[in-house]
């Protein structure tokens, strides 16, 4: 029996936080960049639905698995809301052209 629907946002920063294995404050820095904008109380209390967890676990994946920066998340994700899943390779010159940006440092 499901108590909510999946746009539903019910979780506040804490449990999303423990749910995704990252900080509150990585969840901000999120909201920060403007990667994902959860709903408020009255109170301005953070809420995110299960919707918002999925798409707050695909850029987790992104950051730490993939190593893409936040603004590579942002092209990475629009991308995939307009014209579907982005292919691995344009993922990998994102990833490879950012690691090359770091190493000429």
């Amino acid at each position: 029996m499901r108590l909510h629907g999946p746009d539903e946002p019910v979780y506040t920063i804490g449990v999303a936080a423990r749910l995704l294995g990252v900080s509150p404050q990585t969840l901000r820095a999120i909201e920060r960049e403007g990667l994902l904008e959860p709903a408020r109380t009255e109170a301005n209390i953070r809420l995110y639905s299960e919707n918002d967890l999925l798409l707050l676990k695909r850029i987790c994946f992104l950051v730490r698995e993939e190593g893409v920066n936040f603004r590579g998340v942002r092209l990475i994700l629009e991308m995939e809301s307009r014209g579907g899943r982005t292919s691995v390779s344009v993922e990998e010159t994102i990833v490879n052209g950012d690691i090359e940006r770091r190493n000429r440092r």
